[in-house]
């Protein structure tokens, strides 16, 4: 049961992930800086917490299936594991800042380097969501070994 459980969160913090890069981010880069500004900022509000929760989640449960299976299921659970926190690090370290700037403005206003910052943010995010589908696939294979 554990198993299926982790799988299940990881899938939905995966696919918050991938869906941001599917669909926002193509959106994003049509848009004029004030209503990409805009949208950015409310997509953002309705991301987080909701993301970093179920980050959180996920680790809990990925470390709770790795310390009660052995051989490969818990090498690839704790590999995985490995991408979900380089994924929170690179998160913190790297794309909340580029989050606050936007969210400490009033909404329509970009920040004066708003272009580059979404360009940064969109590549980091890609990025990220490539990592987030391996520590899925990770995940699902350390269930059924």
């Amino acid at each position: 049961m554990l198993g299926i459980v982790l799988v299940v969160l990881s899938g939905l913090w995966t696919g918050g992930i991938t869906t941001t890069a599917w669909e926002r981010i193509p959106v994003w880069r049509r848009l004029d800086p004030v209503s990409r500004a805009v949208d950015f900022r409310r997509s953002l509000h309705r991301m987080d917490p909701a993301m970093p929760i179920l980050a959180v989640v996920v680790i809990v449960l990925g470390v709770v299936y790795a310390l009660r299976h052995d051989g490969d299921a818990r090498t690839l659970a704790w590999t995985a594991l490995g991408t979900v926190a380089l994924i929170v690090v690179v998160s913190i370290v790297l794309l909340e800042p580029i989050n606050t700037k936007f969210r400490r403005l009033p909404e329509g206003t970009p920040p004066p380097d708003a272009a580059s910052l979404h360009a940064r943010w969109a590549r980091l995010h890609i990025a990220r969501a490539v990592v987030a589908v391996a520590s899925l696939a990770l995940f699902v294979s350390a269930t059924h070994s």
